[in-house]
Formats: C-alpha cells, sequence, structure tokens
C-alpha cells in the first residue's frame, strides 16, 4: 500500500512540474459574483471565455472563481436557464486577480407575461446546478423543498427519480436509489459522512432527524467523482448547509400548526432564519464576513395502529374427532399419503401508539473572505428527535398441535395472551461540525477541512409485561381454575384469508369460573424489561486537496486535481446500567386492578378491529417504584442481555485520489483513481446458552450461560478507477456517459462474530454475527441524455447498469444442520427448531434499469392555463441475484439459486400538477414505490416483502402581503398504509395505519 503512494506522489510531482513550468506567466484569475436584478444569487450559472473552453459554474451563493485567463481584454459569456445570456468584456492583468459582479435578467420573451413564482425559481436553481455538474445528479433547492408539504429530509428526496424511501411512524426515514439496498448509499452533510444512530446499528443515518428546513440544498448524486469517498454502491446523498448572500439582511419566519387524523390532535411548528454580510471593502465587495442561523422546532401528538406476524411456520395438520379429542399420531394425509400442511401465524400482536414526537434543528454558518480568492468558513449543524409515548401491545401466542377444524379454521393445543404496556422515550442526536478553507493563486486552487460528527439514539423503555396462564390442554386438568380436557383445541385463528389477524378462544368458562379466557382478571404481571439502550457513532475527518488549471495542447482547458484524506469513525451499542430485567415475586398482581380503559381503540387498524383493554401505566409504574422488594432483579438475564448487545468498532479509512478534467470543444472528459484502505478493530462477545451436563445449548435452563469475548481484526484495500464523458449536442442538450466503481462496508452488527439467543424459549431464534463478511464492491454503468427547456423545464432519460460482487444481505430459516450446536435433537411434538438470522454475502448481483423525467411549465397553454407546471418522473428497475452458487448435491432448501435482489423496486414515480402565480399556488403530487424485498429467508415463502404503495399530498398557499403566505397541507391524503408481507400478501408481517396529517401556518420573509 506504501508503495503505491509512493508511486503515485512521485507521478503527480513530476506532471505538476512540467504544466507550471508552462503558465507560470501571462495569466491572470477572475472572480465575482452573479444575481439577479433583485440581487439573489443564482447557484449553476455559467460563466466561460468567448471561443475557448475554459469556463465554470457558480456556487450555491452565487459566486465563482476562474483561472488561467490569458491576460489582457477577455469576453466572457453568463448563461442561466431562463435568463438573457450576457456577455462582457472586461480587462485581465497577468498575476492579478480582478474581481466583477455580473446581473442578470430573466428572459420574457420565453416567459412571457407569468411572472417567476417560488415553484418555479426553485426548479430554476436546482436544473442549473445539475446542468453544469461534471457527474450525473440532481439538486433539490431549498426553495424545491419547501414547495412539498414534505416535513424531513427523506420525504423531500422522495420527490426525485430513483429513489424509494422507507417510512416509520407515517414519516420518510430511510432512502434507497435504483432499486438497491439502504446501506448502499452514503449520507454525507457538506461533503463527509453522517454516521448512523439507528435501533439496528445500520451505517445509514436516520433522515426522519433532519428538518429539511434548515438545508440550502441537497444533492443526489448518482454517479461518483475520484473525489468521493467510494464507499457508495448506489451514489450519495449530500445535504448542504448555505452561508449569507447578501450585504441586506434577511429574515424569515414561519408559524403553524394542524391537525393528526389518527389522534385527533394539534401540532405546532415554528422555522427562522437569519443571513447577513457585514464589512464590504475593496477586496471583497461583497463582504468579508458573513453570518447564517436557522432554527426549525415541531412537535405533534401523533402514533401509528400496528399488527405485526414475525412468525409464519409450515405446521403438520391433525384432524378433530366428533368428540373434539384427536389421537396423537392422527395426522391429515393427501392422496399419496403425504401430511397436510398448512402455513399459520404462531405469534402476532397489536400495537397502539400514542406519541409525541418533537424535532429540533438548527444551523449556524459563519465565514471570512478577506479577498475573493480565499476563504476560511465554520458551519455547524444540529438536529434531534424526541419520541415521547405510551405503547400498548397485545399478543397472541398459539402453539402445540394444529388442528384443522373442519370450517376453514385452524385451532391449537396451547394458547396465551400477553398484553403489554411500555414507556417509550427515544431521543436522537446528531452533531456535524465543518471547517474549511480555501484559497486560489496563478492556475492553482487549495482547499483542506476538518469535519467532526456525532451521533447518538438512546432509547428508555420499561415495559410491564402481563399474561394469561399458558393454556395448554395436555391433560385433564384444570388451569386458573377452567377445566382443560386432553389435547382440546383451545383457540383458533379467525378468518386467515384477512390480514387482519385476529384469535378467538374456544372455550368459555362458567360464571362460577369466572371471566372469559383473556378477561383482565386472568393477566398476571409477570416481568418488568427495562430496555434502555444506546447507540453512538462518531466520525473526525481530515482532507486535503489541490487543483490546477492547465490547456491541454495549449488549447483545450483542463483540470488536474488530487487529494487526500483520512476519516477515522466509531461504532458502539451498549445497554444503559438501567437496562435490567426484573422479575416478579409474591402475590399475583392483576391486570384487572389496574385497568386504563376497557376498550383502547374500537377503530383500531383503520376500522377493522378492536383493540380491546388496555393496563394503566402509571398506577403500576407507581407500586413498582414504591414497591421494590416486590421486583428483584434477574442477574443472569440482565448479565446476557449486557453481553448481547455490547460492541465498538473503530474503521480508519485512509484514501487518496487522482483526477484530470479536460473540455475537448463540446466533449468533457474526466478520468481519474482512488485508492481507500480500510483497518477494522472490534470488540464484542459470544453468549452460549450452554448445558454443561449435556454438552450442547438446546436443553439449558435459562440461567445456564457462557459469555466470552469476541474480539478481532480485518483490513482490506480497494481501488476505484472512474471516467465520465460529458457531450454537448447544443447550449441546452447534454449526452453523459460514466464507467465507475464502488463498495460498501458491513454493518458492524452483522460483522462482529457475537452469537445472540433470544431470551424466548417459544420464539426460539439465534442471531449471528459473521466475521466473514466481504465488502460489496460494484462496476456502474450510466448513460444520461438530458434537455434543458427554456421555459425552465427538463426532459430527461437514461440507463444505468449495476454488477455487484459480494451484496449483502440478511437470510432467516429454520436451522436443519445436525451440526449446528443449536440443532435441537430429539423434538417434542410442540417443539420448534431455532430460527437462525445471519448476513450473508451473496455471489453477485445485477441491476439494471431507465429513468425518465419530464419537468415543464405549460407556457405554451392559453389564457390561465399558462401558470399550470408539471413535475413528473418514472424509474423502472430489475435486478438478478446469485445466493449462492447451486450444485445437484446441495438440497435446494440451502440453494436459493438466482432471485431479486433485497431493496429493489421494479416501478417508482412522482408525479405533481402545480398552478402558481405570483400570489397564488395550488398543488397536487402522488408518490408511487412498487414492492420489493426487505429480506431473504432460507425458502421464498419466507421472504419478506415491503408492499407497494401510493401517497397522494395536497398544498396550497396565498400572499396575504409582500414577504407574507398563508399556507396549508394535507399529506397522505388517502390514508395509506406501510404493508410488509411474508412470501405472499395473505401473511401479514406488518401492517401500519398513521392517519391523515393536515396542516397551516404562515410563512413572513423580510
Amino acid at each position: 500500500m506504501r508503495k503505491n503512494f509512493s508511486r503515485m506522489a512521485i507521478a503527480l510531482l513530476l506532471l505538476v512540474s512540467m504544466t507550471m513550468s508552462v503558465f507560470a506567466q501571462g495569466h491572470g484569475i477572475l472572480t465575482g459574483r452573479i444575481t439577479d436584478d433583485t440581487g439573489d444569487a443564482l447557484p449553476g450559472a455559467s460563466i466561460t471565455v468567448k471561443g475557448t473552453t475554459i469556463g465554470t459554474a457558480t456556487d450555491l451563493n452565487g459566486q465563482f472563481t476562474l483561472r488561467n485567463i490569458s491576460a489582457g481584454n477577455v469576453t466572457f459569456v453568463i448563461a442561466y436557464l431562463g435568463f438573457d445570456s450576457v456577455e462582457e468584456t472586461v480587462q485581465i492583468r497577468a498575476g492579478e486577480t480582478t474581481n466583477r459582479n455580473f446581473v442578470m435578467s430573466e428572459n420574457t420573451a420565453l416567459l412571457g407575461e407569468v411572472v417567476i413564482t417560488g415553484v418555479v425559481a426553485g426548479q430554476q436553481r436546482a436544473l442549473n446546478q445539475q446542468r453544469t455538474a461534471s457527474n450525473m445528479m440532481q439538486v433539490v433547492s431549498s426553495d424545491e423543498m419547501g414547495r412539498f408539504p414534505d416535513r424531513n429530509v427523506a420525504e423531500a428526496l422522495q420527490r426525485l427519480s430513483g429513489v424509494t424511501i422507507t417510512r416509520s411512524r407515517g414519516e420518510g426515514s430511510g432512502a434507497q436509489l435504483r432499486g438497491t439496498p439502504g446501506h448502499f448509499v452514503n449520507i454525507l452533510v457538506n461533503g463527509e459522512q453522517m454516521m448512523g444512530a439507528a435501533e439496528g446499528g445500520l451505517r445509514n443515518a436516520t433522515l426522519d432527524v433532519i428538518p429539511s428546513d434548515i438545508l440550502a440544498s441537497m444533492e443526489v448524486q448518482k454517479t461518483l467523482l475520484p473525489s468521493n469517498d467510494g464507499d457508495a454502491v448506489a451514489g450519495v446523498i449530500n445535504m448542504r448547509t448555505g452561508t449569507a448572500r447578501s450585504l441586506t439582511p434577511r429574515r424569515t419566519i414561519d408559524i403553524g400548526s394542524g391537525y393528526s387524523t389518527l389522534r385527533s390532535t394539534m401540532p405546532a411548528t415554528l422555522r427562522a432564519g437569519y443571513q447577513q454580510r457585514f464589512s464590504p471593502s475593496t477586496s471583497n465587495q461583497d463582504g468579508r464576513f458573513g453570518v447564517l442561523a436557522n432554527i426549525s422546532y415541531s412537535q405533534a401528538r401523533n402514533g401509528y395502529d400496528r399488527l405485526e406476524a414475525h412468525q409464519w411456520e409450515v405446521v403438520d395438520l391433525r384432524a378433530m374427532h366428533a368428540n373434539g379429542e384427536v389421537g396423537t399420531a392422527n395426522f391429515l394425509l393427501d392422496e399419496d399419503g403425504n401430511r397436510i400442511q398448512a402455513v399459520l401465524p404462531f405469534d402476532f400482536r397489536y400495537r397502539y401508539q400514542d406519541d409525541t414526537r418533537t424535532r429540533t434543528g438548527g444551523t449556524v454558518t459563519l465565514d471570512y473572505a478577506p479577498n475573493t480568492t480565499s476563504k476560511i468558513l465554520f458551519s455547524a449543524m444540529y438536529s434531534r428527535r424526541e419520541d415521547d409515548g405510551v405503547r400498548y401491545r397485545r399478543r397472541h401466542r398459539l402453539r402445540g398441535e394444529i388442528y384443522d377444524m373442519g370450517d376453514g379454521e385452524f385451532g391449537a393445543r396451547r394458547a396465551q395472551t400477553i398484553m403489554q404496556v411500555t414507556e417509550q422515550n427515544i431521543t436522537v442526536e446528531n452533531w456535524n461540525f465543518n471547517l474549511d478553507g480555501e484559497t486560489s493563486f496563478d492556475n492553482w486552487k487549495l482547499d483542506a477541512g476538518l469535519f467532526y460528527n456525532f451521533s447518538e439514539r438512546v432509547g428508555i423503555n420499561p415495559a410491564f409485561n402481563f399474561q394469561t396462564p399458558d393454556y395448554n390442554a395436555n391433560a385433564n386438568t384444570a388451569i386458573d381454575g377452567v377445566p382443560i380436557r386432553n389435547r382440546q383445541p383451545m383457540a383458533t385463528w379467525v378468518d386467515l384469508s384477512s390480514r387482519y389477524l385476529q384469535m378467538r378462544y374456544l372455550v368459555t368458562p362458567t360464571a362460577e369460573q369466572g371471566g372469559a379466557m383473556d378477561d383482565p382478571s386472568r393477566f398476571t404481571l409477570n416481568s418488568v424489561d427495562n430496555s434502555n439502550n444506546v447507540f453512538r457513532g462518531r466520525n473526525f475527518t481530515a482532507r486535503a486537496n489541490a487543483s490546477y488549471d492547465w490547456l491541454f495542447r495549449d488549447e483545450f482547458a483542463s483540470t488536474l486535481s488530487f487529494g487526500a484524506k483520512g476519516k477515522f469513525m466509531f461504532n458502539e451499542r451498549n445497554r444503559l446500567p438501567s437496562g435490567t430485567h426484573v422479575r416478579v415475586a409474591g402475590d399475583p398482581i392483576r391486570f384487572g386492578d389496574y385497568v386504563y380503559t376497557e376498550s383502547l381503540a374500537p377503530n383500531f387498524l383503520n376500522g377493522h378491529l378492536n383493540f380491546g383493554p388496555a393496563p394503566d401505566l402509571k398506577r403500576i409504574q407507581a407500586f413498582y417504584r414504591d414497591n421494590p422488594d416486590r421486583f428483584p432483579i434477574d442477574e443472569a438475564r440482565t448479565e446476557r442481555t449486557f453481553a448481547q448487545l455490547f460492541y465498538q468498532g473503530y474503521e480508519n479509512v485512509t484514501a487518496g485520489y487522482v483526477m484530470n478534467q479536460t473540455q475537448f470543444n463540446n466533449l468533457r472528459v474526466l478520468t481519474g483513481v482512488r485508492v481507500e484502505r480500510t483497518d477494522i478493530e472490534y470488540k464484542a462477545y459470544t453468549v452460549f446458552r450452554y448445558n454443561e451436563a449435556t454438552g450442547r445449548p438446546d436443553e439449558s435452563p435459562l440461567d445456564a450461560q457462557r459469555i466470552t469475548p469476541a474480539d478481532s481484526t480485518m483490513n482490506y484495500t480497494i481501488v476505484l478507477p472512474n471516467l465520465q464523458l460529458r457531450y454537448d449536442l447544443g447550449r441546452s442538450t447534454i449526452l453523459r456517459l460514466a464507467y465507475t466503481t464502488g463498495y460498501s462496508r458491513p454493518h458492524l452488527p452483522d460483522l462482529v462474530p457475537s452469537v445472540q439467543l433470544n431470551d424466548d424459549e417459544d420464539v426460539n431464534f439465534i442471531e449471528m454475527g459473521n466475521p466473514h463478511l466481504k465488502p460489496a464492491f460494484a462496476h456502474n454503468f450510466d448513460f444520461l441524455f438530458e434537455h434543458y427547456l427554456p421555459q425552465v423545464g427538463l426532459l430527461s432519460g437514461g440507463l444505468f447498469y449495476k454488477h455487484i460482487n459480494h451484496f449483502l444481505y440478511r437470510s432467516e430459516g429454520l436451522i436443519t444442520d445436525p451440526n449446528n450446536p443449536y440443532f435441537i435433537h430429539n423434538l417434542e411434538p410442540d417443539q420448534r427448531q431455532m430460527r437462525l438470522r445471519q448476513s450473508q454475502n451473496g455471489e453477485y448481483a445485477t441491476v439494471y434499469g431507465m429513468e425518465i423525467t419530464m419537468n415543464s411549465r405549460l407556457s405554451f397553454l392559453p389564457g390561465f392555463l399558462r401558470n399550470l407546471m408539471v413535475t413528473s418522473n418514472y424509474t423502472f428497475a430489475n435486478s438478478s441475484a446469485m445466493v449462492d452458487k447451486p450444485t445437484v448435491a446441495e438440497d435446494e432448501d440451502h440453494s436459493r439459486g438466482r432471485l431479486r435482489l433485497p431493496g429493489q423496486a421494479k416501478h417508482t414515480a412522482n408525479f405533481a400538477l402545480a398552478y402558481s402565480t405570483n400570489r397564488f399556488t395550488l398543488q397536487g403530487s402522488a408518490n408511487f414505490n412498487d414492492k420489493f424485498i426487505h429480506s431473504l429467508g432460507s425458502r421464498e415463502e419466507q421472504d419478506l416483502w415491503v408492499d407497494k404503495r401510493w401517497q397522494i399530498d395536497l398544498n396550497a398557499s396565498v400572499q396575504l402581503i409582500p414577504g407574507m403566505q398563508l399556507y396549508a397541507e394535507a399529506v397522505n391524503i388517502l390514508n395509506a398504509p406501510a404493508f410488509i408481507y411474508t412470501g405472499s400478501r395473505e401473511r401479514t408481517y406488518e401492517l401500519e395505519f398513521t392517519g391523515v396529517f393536515l396542516r397551516t401556518g404562515i410563512s413572513y420573509r423580510f
């Protein structure tokens, strides 16, 4: 590795020394700012030296630096979509920097009498930045984000082509690109990686933490540059904070409220911003100092209704006799003598969440620019999400021998109901700090930066578990005073053809025997689980880059860039000291004595079910606090949970790159290579539930365990070549072609060699880390056609293809290998094998598809219809993945062969129609995500699928006075649920309703 860097450094020094000798004299620099005639910055405006290939584009603040300009009177051409082009002659002096600002005006011939509104202006800024970029990317400006009723970053991203989002509690939470899994995307703040602190320990940052209104823009880069971090197979999402732009102060304030139909509550929102530049001078007429600050606050009481059925299994059916009893071997057989089977959910749960979500965010940016060629910038971004609420969970478990009741229902010999109430306090925080500096001199530009990110998720979740007796018909006896016949079916599943699962007890006690089998008087407090966990991640990054402008063959403008970076990352997961498991001692504590309500939610799951009674959290908490002697700590289980959850991982990534970009008339060629080395060190524990007497874990008591360290290290080096071509067919039409490479590191929880055995003996699953995981590596091919419409619009179409080696997927299935130490020998009739969950490397996968975008003002229509604007995109993606190589000798249960790549949705689409004038805007938008595989099982019928989903939103605004708007928004007006199923839509895995959100408020900019 050191030899490679040494050779690269020598080659760079030789190249730089050769080029410097050619351009040491006779050239100057032009700097400045490009604005419209109101003083607003125009990001993405292009400025070129007329008759040459020398040019650049403005940044978010409309500023530019153009180097390597021959001395003399030079004519510059400035272009911006929707504006009249500008040509001006400026005198450039050798060895000096000249500052000149340019003002542009709207092209009234193209735009007609329609005033550019906020809807069009946001589109204008985004398209101009996208048009001048060297790689394939989409840009969402702050105005564009404000155009839709999106409250966080994930929801704003869903409007872009090729983006699929995941949802949590009715909000967007994560993003996937072009039919690939979420961990193939790198999440950045101002170009540097933000660490994840999700509950599962995933690398991806949780995007519902960040309010979209504190950002200046977002970029979705679908082809990486050599200067980008390489660990992004699908691309990067880069969130940019703003800087002050004007000597005139700019202020904004937004106050709003609304209504949640699911919980019948009203939220509150507040947003404010301020920016201004100070101290103009001859060296920097725009002001040497800049200050920008944004804050965002929202609070909403919401929640969700959810059904979970995470255990669907294949069972052999038994027949019922007329007397209601069966024999132990009385299996149902088909014509060939084979046992008839059914796929049934052995454990399903109703969750009712009543929650107050508070989201806070803010940015502060301070910059010092002593002149127009140098700048030092410090920016900080903070975001916080708090979820405080109560969760009620009603859990049904059916086990033992399963009977065909003969009427389409199936009965179980064992049944139990568990009622849990949990106080949930979850806080997620992100801190991001950037310190950047840059300077230009002669033909050089140097920049360097330091970045620090800290992310943390703390969950305080004390759960009180009430449960009925385990009604088990294994003997002619009485349970809780209710006589039970031997092998009598205790309960049935009701209407398995419906996604709204229900259980019905078959035994009806007499009045002398007490209430029904699931009456609150039957439940006793079994345990208290304090699931108090913390997830942390931090990233310290140092980087330095240099670029040198030169002319290839004394004619074609070129830029040679090179740089180095070090990322020093840390992740940990741990149980807080308060995270204990507690037993219940003494006399039974009954649910019937702590009833909060007899009917918590009669219209549960959009009116399909009645949740039933719920316990009083405050009263049971008070009893828990006042009677500590009744709740001794389960030391063995607490110790085991601490060890199972713990890991720490240190990942150091050192990287270097070199790239060159040359403009050959209409053809731009960018080529380069990046080299990254990753060094990983991690700490964890392996926890075995182990029986010393038998030498196996399968029959061990719950308090028999072995805890051993599982620390290790690994490292690898990856070389990432890159080639990208851009050809301008005309001023507004561009062809792009790219070959890029990228990789994706495994999640730390998947990598550390830990073994976690579930404490619930009836669930029977283990999770194993896999220290043999390799990073996924992708070869990417992209083609894109773009045509920018003069009336501010875009027509584009593209093709993409990815070949991914060693892609990662999560596998889940029953243990069938007798040599596995967790294989249970000599199963009892009502006992099942354990399920194994583990991440694996697939052999390879291919993803291919196309993207189509059409955004345009319909200014060609007559009359008022010319104020209509259409925004639409469609993405088609397909994939083929080889999990493992099938052979004749392999059992088909152990080989899936070719299948669909997890995360790949075949169709995604967005459509929005807006009517906008200078005073009024009305918009309807639709978002469609097709179904995709969430995770793979050992067989096709065990795959988890996220179902297709439509979301329809409406929003409107009207200008009351100049600068002040009244707005209204309706989100998810169809009350579309989030639905995950196992194998087929008839097998619900998760079904969640969050209701319709209505919001209104006043925004004032002055």
